[in-house]
């Protein structure tokens, strides 16, 4: 093996392996059911709709789910995706700086982030979207360092894939183009424009997929994107009615606070798992933001254009995303001393800002061992071990975060499988099960169509019901809408009455599913 290779076999076999014995053994909470449910069916999940992610993941657990098992294989999907994420940043940093061990640490410290972590061991799409975002960085490196032209067109390749992924994928593409200028000139970019967005559309093209399989009405379908208008809606999320730049959500400095308690959380979750600062975790946090800041200040003092290029990430990353999203409060954020009836996000949002945090961990692996390469200068043979030393800081968000983040762990690695299993077997023969949130949706979906249990159970999204496409489906796989319904939204109110007489006539009863429990199921039906 190289010597210039050995760092990122290093940082990703160490990763795979914390990730590994980490591992959800199944289903997990959120957006994993949903996930595995279109996986399985070639389905399309919620908008954007991500397809390249579920045609790869499918064709990965037609390899492996024999193996170890469906739900499993996209687990382990997931880690794979980040731990060779973080070999390709350990790569680069490696090449830019020439100090192996350092930008090992750096890459190690980076995944051992817990927004990385818990994204890399459960069946989520931005593990795989973090690893096409790192592949853009090395492309747009090896294209700032030679004038051929195929690195462009790679480049365009590898963005419309992304394009097709998440769009995460593609926060670090400014980071990627300061790397393919900083030793070009615009003028021969310009001449390859035409070709680029050529290349661009087809590694984009897979976002075809949607349109051509939603005509087929999977098991899992959102959005139902089987015309030209539904396919964009999807793409560009119009049923989440995205907020625009301006006017804010929440304050600027709430949002940045909010990004703070974010921050709070990454290298010593296990040590006190609560969202408020505490005097155990957050001096933790305190110690490595002053390593970042060693790194960040070392790595432009070894080389400048790879610095600018993660300076620009970490403020895409950060900054960046928090002015794009317009995100409201967190649901833990301002408790105790935000106004009551305060707008808040459905759930956490700190997977937003992990290019950000990628960036932070990098930098402050890599400056723990730039601070012990100080002390070597003497000649005592001890001090050659100091940069050692220095690395074993990158393992120590490996212990703080462990228990955190460990999804093989009881309760919580059988959690949402169990919980599904509570609301399906608590429902009658045929029941119409009235569900009001994720956690008790997706681990349904996925228990019905991957595990085949209770499928003559319906179940109805509430939150969904004012989506025109959603009512059409009721309507068009289990008669629980008349084409009233479907045309025009008169209301929840109405619409579950609507469900409710349809249900009746069918002789079908019908309940509520509160997360986690289904055992609401009244004698007559009513509206909740």
């Amino acid at each position: 093996m190289k010597a210039a290779t050995r760092p990122a076999a290093v940082a990703g076999a160490t990763l795979l392996i914390v990730y590994i014995a980490t591992l959800a053994p199944g289903v997990t909470l959120w957006d994993s059911g949903e996930f595995l449910a279109s996986i399985h069916s070639l389905g399309i999940p919620h908008p954007p709709g991500t397809p390249l992610y579920i045609l790869v993941a499918r064709v990965w657990t037609m390899i492996w789910a024999p193996l170890a098992g469906f739900a499993y294989s996209v687990n382990l999907l997931s880690a794979v995706c980040t731990a060779l994420s973080c070999a390709i940043l350990a790569r680069l940093l490696t090449r830019w700086t020439g100090d192996g061990l350092a930008a090992a640490a750096g890459a190690i410290c980076a995944g051992a982030m817990s927004s990385v972590w818990l994204s890399a061991n459960e069946t989520e799409v931005y593990a795989m979207a973090l690893l096409v975002s790192c592949i853009l960085l090395w492309i747009g490196d090896r294209a700032g360092q030679t004038i051929e032209r195929r690195w462009l067109l790679i480049g365009a390749y590898a963005a419309g894939l992304a394009f097709a992924l998440h769009l995460t994928a593609l926060l670090t593409l400014p980071a990627a183009l300061y790397l393919t200028m900083s030793n070009r000139n615009w003028r021969g970019v310009l001449r390859q424009a035409p070709a680029m967005v050529l290349i661009f559309a087809i590694g984009a093209s897979a976002l075809l997929f949607m349109l051509v399989r939603a005509r087929h009405d999977p098991p899992v379908n959102q959005g139902n994107p089987s015309n030209w208008k539904a396919l964009a809606d999807v793409i560009m999320r119009r049923q989440y009615a995205p907020a625009p730049p301006w006017p804010r959500q929440a304050p600027w400095f709430l949002q940045i606070g909010n990004l703070f308690e974010y921050a709070d959380w990454q290298v010593a979750l296990g040590v006190s798992p609560g969202p408020p600062p505490s005097w155990w975790r957050t001096p933790v946090t305190a110690l490595y933001g002053l390593l970042g800041l060693a790194g960040f200040v070392r790595h432009r003092r070894v080389d400048r254009r790879s610095w600018r290029a993660l300076l620009v990430l970490f403020a895409t990353g950060t900054l960046g995303v928090l002015l794009y999203l317009n995100l409201k409060a967190g649901p833990s954020y301002g408790v105790g001393f935000l106004p009551a009836g305060t707008p808040h996000e459905a759930r956490e949002r700190d997977y937003f800002f992990v290019p950000g945090f990628i960036c932070w961990g990098l930098w402050a692996g890599f400056g723990a061992v730039g601070l012990m390469r100080r002390f070597t200068r003497t000649r005592r043979p001890w001090a050659r071990l100091l940069p050692f030393v220095g690395a074993f800081a990158s393992l120590v968000p490996v212990a703080l975060n462990w228990t955190a983040v460990n999804r093989h762990a009881e309760p919580g690695a059988s959690e949402a499988r169990n919980g599904a299993i509570r609301v399906l077997d608590g429902a009658p023969l045929r029941a119409v099960v009235l569900a009001n949130g994720d956690n008790s949706t997706y681990p349904v979906w996925y228990m019905q169509e991957v595990e085949r249990h209770r499928r003559d159970v319906t179940v109805v999204v509430v939150p969904l019901l004012p989506a025109s496409w959603y009512r059409a489906e009721l309507a068009r796989r289990g008669a629980l809408l008349d084409t009233s319904m479907v045309s025009r939204w008169r209301g929840a109110k109405t619409v579950l009455a609507g469900i409710c007489g349809r249900a009746a006539a069918q002789g079908r009863p019908v309940g509520s599913a509160d997360p986690l429990t289904g055992d609401n199921f009244p004698e007559r039906c009513e509206i909740p």
